[in-house]
């Protein structure tokens, strides 16, 4: 089974993938812009430019015995999440980096449609284990110091219709391509009946949500990117009955394996191993659907260190996981 993490392509790229190697992570998701630029490092501004980069990056991740296995169109696209000016170009962007992923072989794409990042949809960090803080949401805390709204606000109607587009856009060519599109919930996901967080509705924050976008294109490239953390948070779900339904589906197409406790409108990230999920029972559920990965390491909690530490915790703590559970 696969344990993965993510990678800034930058000038400190082969550091990280050797010590990534060292860890024991099998597999690495790419972070990549919103647009195409023309540098050395990441030319990404043609079909041909991306296909050379891909390739390349490719290669050098297995040169440290590691695979390229998801790329992340997770910051960013605002025109396309907006449906303004510019989202056909995005769009293109985008079906060009998934011919190339096709071509070498990359099975997965992730991204989301939310116009705002988490970090920013956060009330202050909460006391965790020994001398970690925990990042944290209080909702009532939130709305004393709430991110900025987005200008114009978006409704639900909006964002439905923006992210139909983009699918049926999209879809064709990651079926072609072998590639497979991974949604990630909202963050936190807000329940119906509350006013949305920044002014842009939020339509990944329920499981009849997804239903409802897998509608929307019908392939088995339109999945899930299965954040344990966002759906543990979920208001009434219960995450082992949600892997059960999302992996007979054939939805699940890659995992952030982390740990919360609480639901909305109270949580914590906690470490995976104190939580309020049953990570070996977690773990259980997803053998039991057949998925094998790949597994991701995801929010860590905050501490001197914490970045090399809780990397190290995390794989080590899936490692055991997955050789108790898929024997």
């Amino acid at each position: 089974m696969l344990i993965q993490d993510k990678l800034l392509w930058d000038t400190h790229a082969e550091k990280n993938l050797a010590l990534m190697s060292t860890l024991g992570i099998d597999c690495i998701s790419l972070e990549l812009p919103d647009g195409p630029r023309a540098n050395p490092l990441l030319d990404l501004s043609t079909q041909d430019a991306c296909n050379a980069f891909i390739r390349k990056a490719k290669a050098q991740v297995a040169a440290h015995k590691m695979e390229l296995r998801t790329v992340l169109a997770t910051s960013g696209f605002a025109e396309i999440k907006r449906g303004t000016a510019g989202r056909d170009e995005k769009i293109a962007f985008l079906q060009n980096v998934i011919r190339a992923m096709g071509e070498a072989g990359i099975p997965i794409m992730a991204y989301n449609f939310k116009l705002i990042l988490s970090k920013y949809l956060r009330s202050a960090a909460t006391p965790g284990r020994g001398l970690a803080n925990y990042i944290s949401f209080d909702y009532h805390e939130y709305l004393k110091k709430p991110a900025p709204a987005e200008n114009p606000t978006l409704s639900e109607a909006q964002m439905l219709e923006n992210i139909a587009y983009f699918l049926k856009a999209v879809i064709p060519v990651a079926e072609q391509a072998g590639v497979r599109l991974a949604l990630h919930p909202d963050d936190p996901p807000m329940p119906r009946g509350y006013p949305p967080l920044a002014g842009s509705a939020h339509i990944v924050s329920r499981f009849d949500d997804y239903h409802r976008i897998f509608d929307l294109a019908p392939s088995r490239s339109n999945g899930m990117l299965f954040c344990q953390g966002c759906v543990t948070e979920m208001q009434g779900a219960d995450v082992y009955d949600a892997i059960r339904h999302m992996g007979e589906l054939d939805k699940i197409v890659m995992v952030h394996f982390r740990n919360v406790r609480g639901e909305f409108p109270k949580f914590q990230e906690t470490f995976v191993d104190n939580g309020d999920v049953d990570m070996l029972r977690a773990m259980q559920a997803y053998r039991d659907v057949g998925f094998k990965g790949p597994f991701s390491l995801d929010h860590s909690p905050l501490f001197a260190g914490s970045d090399i530490a809780n990397q190290a915790f995390m794989v080590g703590y899936m490692r055991a996981l997955i050789q108790a559970v898929y024997r």
